[in-house]
This record gives C-alpha cells, sequence and structure tokens, in this order.
C-alpha cells in the first residue's frame, strides 16, 4: 500500500511541476511593424499605407514630433518562453524576441555593423500583456533624421466573445375594460 501511495504522490508532484511550464511554453501569437515616421504628407515608396486609426492615437500621444507615420511591413509570429524567435523585417533591421512568463517580453534588436553583420543595438524587458503595444524608435541615419523608423510589437487582445443573442420582450399585458 505504501509504494502504491509513494507512486500517486511522485506522479502528482511531477504533474503539479510540470503543467505551469508546459503552460508558459505555449505559442503566444504576436504581431509586429516596420513604420516609417516623417513630415512628409506622402511616403516616396508607393507601399508604404498610413497606420491605422488606433495606433495612430498611440503615436500621437507619445513625445514623437514627427506628423505622418507609415506602415512599412507587418509580420505575424509566435513566442514561447522556450527560446527567442527571429522576426527579420529587411537586410538591415531584425530582432529577436522571447516571452519571460507572466506576460513579459524580452526584446533585442539588431542593425548592421561596418562589415554587415548582425549587432544588438537596443535590449529591452517589458509586460506586455493582451492588447498592450510596445513602440522602439530611432533616427533614420540615411537622411540626417529627417525622419525615423519605429518597431511597433503587438500582443493581440483575444477576440471578444459573442454576444449573447438578445431575448425578445412580450409585450406588456393591456388593461382589461
Amino acid at each position: 500500500m505504501s509504494r502504491l501511495f509513494n507512486a500517486a504522490l511522485s506522479y502528482l508532484t511531477l504533474c503539479i511541476l510540470l503543467c505551469p511550464a508546459a503552460a508558459w511554453a505555449q505559442d503566444t501569437p504576436m504581431e509586429a511593424l516596420l513604420v516609417w515616421g516623417t513630415h512628409d504628407g506622402s511616403s516616396p515608396k508607393p507601399e508604404h499605407k498610413p497606420i491605422g486609426p488606433i495606433l495612430k492615437k498611440q503615436f500621437e500621444v507619445m513625445p514623437f514630433k514627427w506628423k505622418n507615420y507609415f506602415e512599412e511591413k507587418r509580420v505575424q509570429f509566435s513566442i514561447n518562453t522556450n527560446h527567442y524567435t527571429r522576426v527579420d523585417f529587411n537586410k538591415n533591421c531584425s530582432f529577436d524576441v522571447k516571452c519571460l512568463g507572466a506576460s513579459r517580453i524580452k526584446v533585442k534588436l539588431y542593425g548592421k555593423d561596418k562589415e554587415g553583420k548582425d549587432k544588438e543595438v537596443v535590449r529591452h524587458e517589458k509586460p506586455l500583456g493582451p492588447g498592450d503595444t510596445l513602440i522602439i524608435a530611432g533616427d533614420d541615419k540615411n537622411d540626417n533624421s529627417q525622419s525615423a523608423w519605429f518597431i511597433v510589437i503587438r500582443h493581440p487582445a483575444p477576440p471578444a466573445a459573442p454576444a449573447a443573442p438578445a431575448k425578445p420582450v412580450a409585450p406588456a399585458p393591456q388593461p382589461k375594460k
């Protein structure tokens, strides 16, 4: 009897220890945007499009000086606690991101050094729960700071549950005459 109890207790302990780790290891959907900020009314690249109204409001309340923001690229990806996920925007810009658990992420942003090799330029740790946004900014070195680039990392909010159908309201009873 004691052997059976010890085996059951060992199994239960193992389940308790491994279940939280398994939950943290699940993939979390994320989205990243490469955004270009400028005072110009339009982007010189026709494939760029203005950012959406929700993101535009987030930019407007921040201390950025640019009047217009254009989406250059959008990438959907997933992160978990087991490893970093690499996101490549273009030949000069990429980042690694990892879930640290408890809705925290770590981001390592890379640029190119003089030899063309990846060089870490920013490391950032931040809580990023569902519906939250992280914005990392930098000057565009190619145009004497007349524009800037932004990396926007979003943890999309889960879709809202469908609303319950409205119950029909019975007509009020008419008074008897």
